[in-house]
């Protein structure tokens, strides 16, 4: 069996799906610092969290609560409650964001919301998008990452931009010093070998997706 991910001590609650909330909260260090963006503040009760910020324009939580500390914004502004939420974490001091709520529903936000999680990456953030049942991670430039083994989940890799040398190490298929491009789905449903996975690349921005096996369709 391979690693657990480290617990996150920063949440940001999207309005999207919370497929298991059990296991997302396996993720959540105790006493983390909470950001709702707007209707994220609907999933905080079910996992035992108590939100620290609201951040949004409260299109959908029509009346937020009035003693949580909250950034309002204009309906009418350039990106997401998510993304805003986000930053709002990043400006707090946060380097490790589990961001959830943010799959499912719409697929303009879901879209949104890799993006999101692509440019934390490229800022230097580790962050990790999930529903509790599958995860998303991103590896922006030169370097390497674990994927911690989960048995029967497939993972696979998609180019948000054009990733150069990327080889993956511990999987059922390996693949050595590859060029991946946006439009190619080359790495898809990759297996576990009952170890963690070691992705690397020497150049470009990546998405990783950990889901199980029954979640996908044949």
């Amino acid at each position: 069996m391979g690693a657990e991910i480290t617990p996150f001590g920063c949440v940001v609650l999207g309005a999207g799906e919370v497929v298991d909330p059990k296991r997302l909260a396996g993720l959540i260090a105790p006493g983390p610092f909470v950001i709702c963006a707007d209707g994220g503040l609907i999933h905080a009760p079910a996992l035992g969290l108590t939100p620290n910020l609201l951040v949004g324009d409260f299109d959908s939580l029509t009346e937020p609560p009035i003693d949580i500390p909250r950034v309002t914004l204009s309906p009418e502004k350039n990106y997401t409650d998510s993304f805003y939420a986000a930053r709002q974490a990043v400006e707090y001091g946060h380097t490790r964001l589990l961001l959830t709520g943010m799959l499912g529903g719409r697929l303009d936000h879901t879209l949104a919301n890799i993006q999101l999680l692509a440019g934390l990456a490229k800022d230097g953030a580790d962050a990790m998008v999930t529903d509790g049942q599958t995860d998303l991670f991103a590896l922006a430039g030169s370097g390497q990452r674990a994927l911690p083994c989960r048995a029967g989940c497939y993972f696979s890799l998609f180019a948000l931009e054009t990733c150069r040398g990327l080889s993956i190490f511990g999987a059922k298929y390996r693949l050595d010093n590859h060029t991946l491009r946006p439009h190619d789905p080359r790495a898809i449903s990759n297996e576990f070998a009952g170890q963690d996975v070691v992705i690397s690349q020497t150049g470009g921005l990546l998405a990783a997706v950990v889901t199980p096996k029954n979640s996908l369709p044949r």
